[in-house]
Order: C-alpha cells, then structure tokens, then sequence
C-alpha cells in the first residue's frame, strides 16, 4: 500500500519539460497521464502509489525504485493493470509473484494504490494470461 500527496505531483509536473515524470513514468504512462491541457494530475499520483506498492512486494533491500520497470497502465476496461520490466520482473520472480494486481483511489488531496501478489496459475492459463498481464514481458 503507499499513499501519494497530489501536492507532490503537482511540484514534479510544475517543472515543465524538466519534470522528473519523464523518469519515473514510461512512454505509454506519459501518454495515458499528460494531455494538452497538462498533467492528469490525480492519475498520475495513484500511477506513482501503484508503483511504490508493487515494488514493496518484492522485499528486495539495498535497492531503489526502478520506476520504469513498473509499469502501471489501463485495460479495456479501464482498470488498472501492471507490467513489469526487467529489473522488477526479476525481483517479483524471485519473490514467487506470478501475477499483480493493483487497486487505485484517488480523492482531493492524496492517491493511495493497494498491490496483491499471486502465486500459481489457475488450470486456465489463457484466460488468466488474458485477463492479468503477468509480471514477465
């Protein structure tokens, strides 16, 4: 679980072009977040507390946040969803993470992301591959 400040978003966004979002969010983030009138603001906070919260699964010490390596996006349906990249998909191996899923709220001030870790695949893989992405690529 990890709860974001929507104020400390706005601060990264206010950096223009410089804003350390850049860093944190993947090209297809950025594309899901930033709009010609601006940062989504609210999204992006919940993006950043999903991230914080699936990079606490993998109980790694001694590393930082690999940012891009967690990728939060949106499914048909709109809801969220997790890819992971190398490192974090190494990390989530390790851990026996086979599959995440995130949930995101948002209200005035703060975004707060909850993230579950599965092990073991149901006896429809396909299905299940479909419906979660799994955290390899």
């Amino acid at each position: 679980m990890d709860l974001v400040p929507v104020a400390r978003v706005q601060a990264m966004a206010d950096a223009g072009e410089r804003s350390p979002l850049f860093l944190m969010l993947t090209s297809e983030e950025v594309a899901l977040s930033r709009f010609t009138t601006g940062w989504d603001l609210h999204g992006v906070a919940g993006r950043i507390a999903a991230k914080e919260a699936v990079f606490k699964l993998f109980h790694v010490a001694d590393h930082t946040l690999p940012w891009q390596s967690i990728e939060v996006l949106r499914t048909t349906g709109k809801w969220p969803t997790v890819r992971l990249g190398k490192p974090a998909s190494t990390w989530a191996a390790a851990a026996g993470i086979e599959a995440i899923d995130v949930s995101i709220s948002h209200e005035d001030q703060f975004a707060v992301a909850v993230a579950a870790g599965a092990t073991g695949y149901p006896t429809d893989k396909e299905t299940f591959h479909a419906e979660h992405h799994l955290v390899q690529r």
